[in-house]
C-alpha cells in the first residue's frame, strides 16, 4: 500500500509539472504574440511620427531658407551692423506673430524702406505703419504704401518721427471721404514738391489731395495741374496784380483776403 501511494504520488506531481509545463509553453505564445503585435504597432506609431517630424522639419527648413532670402533684400539697402541685423529679424518675426502678415512681406517694405531713405532707428515704426496701412487699406498693399509716402515724406522734409501719425491720417482720410487710401497718397505724392515750395505742411497737401481724388480727379494729370496752379497762385500772391485778382475773384475774395488767408 505504501509503494501504491509513492507510485500514486510520483505521478501527480508528473502530472502537475506537466500541466505547468504546458500552461508556461501557452503564456510564452501569448507573450511572443502579444509582443509582435505590439511591436507592429510601435513600427506603425515610429513611422507615422518620423513622417510627420520630417514633414514638419522641411517646413521649418524651407521657412528659414525663404526668410533669409528675403531678408537679403533687407541687407542690399540698409545699412547697419550684424548686432543690427539679427534684431531687425528678431523683430520681424515678433511683427509677423503679432499681425498675422508674412516675414517675406515685412522684409520687402523693410528693404523699401531703407532703399528710400528712412533711418536705422525709425526702419521698424516706418515698417510697422505701412503693414498697418497695408492690412486696413483694400486697395493699397504694405510695400505700396512704403514706396508713395517714403516718398512724399521725403520731398516735404518729414521727421521720421512722424511716420505712424502720417499712416494715421491717411487712415481717417479714406474712411471718412468718399476716396482710399491709394489714390489720396498717390495724388499727395505729385502734390508733394509744389506744396513744399509754396510752404504747405504734411496735413495740407494730404486735405488737398483727398479733395481731389474725392470728385474723380486722377493723381498723374491732376497732381500736375494743381501742382502749376499752386505755383501759380504763389507768384500772384508775391507779385500781386492782375493774376492775384483772378484768383481772388474765382475764390470769391477781394485781393486781400486772398493774401490773408494764403499766407493764415
Amino acid at each position: 500500500m505504501c509503494k501504491m501511494a509513492e507510485k500514486d504520488k510520483r505521478i501527480s506531481l508528473i502530472t502537475a509539472a506537466m500541466s505547468l509545463g504546458t500552461g508556461l509553453t501557452e503564456f510564452s505564445e501569448k507573450l511572443s504574440t502579444t509582443g509582435q503585435k505590439t511591436q507592429q504597432v510601435g513600427t506603425q506609431i515610429t513611422n507615422v511620427l518620423s513622417k510627420r517630424v520630417l514633414s514638419f522639419g522641411k517646413s521649418v527648413l524651407q521657412s528659414s531658407i525663404e526668410f533669409e532670402s528675403s531678408f537679403a533684400g533687407v541687407r542690399k539697402t540698409v545699412n547697419a551692423t550684424e548686432a543690427e541685423f539679427d534684431s531687425l529679424e528678431q523683430k520681424v518675426k515678433e511683427m509677423s506673430e503679432v499681425t498675422g502678415v508674412t516675414t517675406n512681406e515685412i522684409n520687402e517694405v523693410l528693404a523699401t524702406a531703407g532703399q528710400l531713405g528712412v533711418h536705422n532707428d525709425a526702419l521698424m515704426d516706418f515698417t510697422e505703419t505701412m503693414i498697418k496701412l497695408g492690412v486696413s487699406a483694400e486697395d493699397l498693399s504694405a510695400n505700396e504704401a512704403a514706396t508713395e509716402l517714403a516718398k512724399f515724406a521725403n520731398i516735404m522734409g518729414t521727421s521720421q518721427t512722424e511716420f505712424d501719425k502720417m499712416g494715421a491720417a491717411v487712415t481717417a482720410l479714406g474712411n471718412n471721404f468718399a476716396t482710399t487710401e491709394k489714390p489720396i497718397i498717390e495724388m499727395a505724392r505729385r502734390l508733394a514738391g509744389a506744396g513744399k515750395q509754396v510752404g504747405m505742411t504734411e496735413a495740407q497737401v494730404l486735405g488737398v489731395a483727398t479733395a481731389l481724388s474725392s470728385v474723380g480727379i486722377e493723381a498723374q494729370m491732376g497732381g500736375s495741374a494743381f501742382s502749376k496752379a499752386l505755383v501759380n497762385m504763389e507768384v500772384a500772391v508775391v507779385n500781386g496784380g492782375e493774376k492775384l485778382e483772378d484768383f481772388a475773384r474765382v475764390s470769391g475774395m477781394t485781393a486781400e483776403q486772398f493774401v490773408w488767408a494764403w499766407f493764415r
